[in-house]
């Protein structure tokens, strides 16, 4: 058993954990606060683009995550190895479920940072509206698990447990 994870699975996951932070803290900011119109559609166009660029990186990223050799666990019982593993097939569901629905409720083309256009899949406005508002409760539920993720990183880390070692490069 290795005791780290492979060096393609740390870039993939720091690179999904930076859009999915970025995409996740600036859309609730434009969606909750009081914003120009300026600034949300700029905020529109880079988390469109960038979580276009990480439909990709996850495909790749889930992958890795059923074929690779996991790093051996770090002195856990098998009742907490369970709930890690289904907290993060969860967590991987969830993020499948922003992604999806994030095309899927597009009423505009898809314009990949000014590269190519990715035409809007679906023309019907009631279908859209449905998609927009999964993908708000998924996101917000993607928040909530990703705190969840960092909190349990922090706990391990104080508890002598060095997870972080395990995904670093």
């Amino acid at each position: 058993m290795k005791n780290k994870y492979s060096c393609k699975q740390v870039v993939l996951h720091w690179v999904s954990a930076l859009v999915i932070i970025w995409a996740t803290v600036s859309g609730f900011y434009v969606g909750l606060f009081d914003v120009s119109p300026e600034m949300k559609s700029l905020t529109g166009f880079i988390n469109v683009s960038l979580t276009t660029l990480l439909i990709p990186v996850f495909i790749v990223r889930v992958y890795f995550y059923f074929t690779s050799e996991k790093p051996e666990e770090i002195n856990t019982t098998r009742f907490t190895q369970f709930i890690a593993h289904a907290v993060h097939f969860i967590l991987y569901l969830n993020i499948a479920i922003v992604l999806v629905t994030g095309v899927l409720m597009m009423e505009r083309d898809i314009d990949f940072f000014k590269l190519f256009i990715i035409p809007q899949p679906i023309h019907n406005v009631a279908v859209t509206a449905l998609f927009h508002t999964i993908h708000i409760f998924s996101c917000a539920t993607l928040a909530a698990l990703v705190l969840l993720h960092i909190a349990a990183v922090i706990k391990h880390e104080l508890s002598g447990k060095k997870v972080l070692r395990r995904m670093s490069l």
